[in-house]
């Protein structure tokens, strides 16, 4: 499934679009998918998979090391709300302090993955030409 024909560029992109489907995040992580699901909506802003155009669920690399991630903490004891405080600080894009408006960060995070969710599709519908 190649997306560009330019040698390096076309590897380059096509790890940095690589997509696991919920049953593939759900298998590597060893986290059921009504799991990931229910993180997806408590911890507000944190986990927002890409959706193709169909409403599935796309999960990113980084998608897969928040979830190890919330794992972690999860294993130290913390609640979901103190995870959730925890890692809207700590992946809060180079907010030089936490005053910064939490809600207002979600919001940038969930419309970035609009346009990468956007951006997917535009490929796969390439790729498929």
């Amino acid at each position: 499934m190649a997306l560009f024909h330019r040698g390096d560029e076309e590897l380059a992109v096509q790890n940095s679009m690589k997509t696991l489907t919920i049953q593939e995040v759900s298998d590597r992580a060893n986290v059921s998918k009504h799991t990931l699901r229910f993180w997806e909506r408590e911890l507000d802003g944190v986990i927002v998979p890409l959706r193709t155009k169909g409403g599935q669920r796309r999960y990113t690399l980084k998608h897969l090391f928040i979830i190890e991630e919330i794992k972690r903490l999860k294993q130290k004891g913390l609640s979901l709300m103190d995870i959730n405080a925890a890692l809207n600080h700590r992946f809060a894009s180079n907010a030089t302090s936490y005053s910064t408006n939490n809600s207002v960060d979600a919001l940038a995070d969930q419309i970035a993955e609009v346009v990468r969710t956007a951006i997917y599709n535009f490929f796969e519908n390439k790729a498929a030409e």
